[in-house]
């Protein structure tokens, strides 16, 4: 068999076989990420002695549903009361006064917004916001929105967007190749099948 009639029959099943394998592969790590919540989020409460929970005062921390969110103290004499939440929800907050080193987290499951307030700052400003909707990377927001995102930000870690793009520039490669050998003919090397 010529090496031209051999790479027609082979390159057509190997690109799609190679095709497929990139796409299930990259289907398996997306199943498993954590892209309909279920991860967890931070959010610290009086960052260096400021009065602002961060991100929740500046701009709303946007979820999923199923997300925990970790509340770590940075400074003392802070607690979280909540003002209003959706009619399903059960949030209680963390009322008692906590210093600095404290972590209180909670799963929020039900969407809509969640507003609280730190008791004894509330007057200096000291609210958050956090926003559980079905896809918070749409809008802005604290939770991630507009704006340039790290890869490992939407659930697949960053080797598996590496692996799936040298698997489709090595199929791309490959259909270039594959395209030069068909056009241009076989190697000088061999001969053409003709008699001189």
């Amino acid at each position: 068999m010529k090496r031209r009639d051999f790479l027609r029959a082979a390159s057509v099943p190997a690109a799609a076989t190679t095709a497929a394998a990139t796409t299930s592969g990259l289907g398996v790590a997306q199943e498993g990420s954590d892209g309909g919540g279920g991860g967890t989020e931070t959010v610290t409460v009086g960052p260096g002695g400021s009065l602002v929970f961060s991100p929740g005062t500046d701009e709303p921390l946007r979820i999923a549903p199923g997300t925990t969110v970790e509340f770590v103290w940075e400074s003392d004499n802070h607690n979280i009361v909540v003002e209003s939440q959706p009619e399903d929800a059960g949030w209680g907050g963390h009322e008692p006064l906590e210093n600095t080193g404290f972590t209180y987290e909670h799963t929020f499951e039900t969407l809509g917004t969640y507003e609280y307030y730190c008791e004894p700052h509330r007057s200096a400003g000291m609210v958050g916001t956090i926003e559980v909707v079905e896809n918070p990377d749409a809008g802005g927001g604290g939770g991630g929105g507009g704006g340039e995102k790290e890869l490992h930000s939407f659930g697949v870690p960053i080797h598996a967007h590496w692996v799936g793009a040298a698997t489709i520039l090595g199929i791309i490669v490959t259909i270039i190749f594959t395209f030069y050998v068909l056009k241009y003919g076989e190697s000088a090397h061999t001969g053409t099948g003709r008699n001189s």
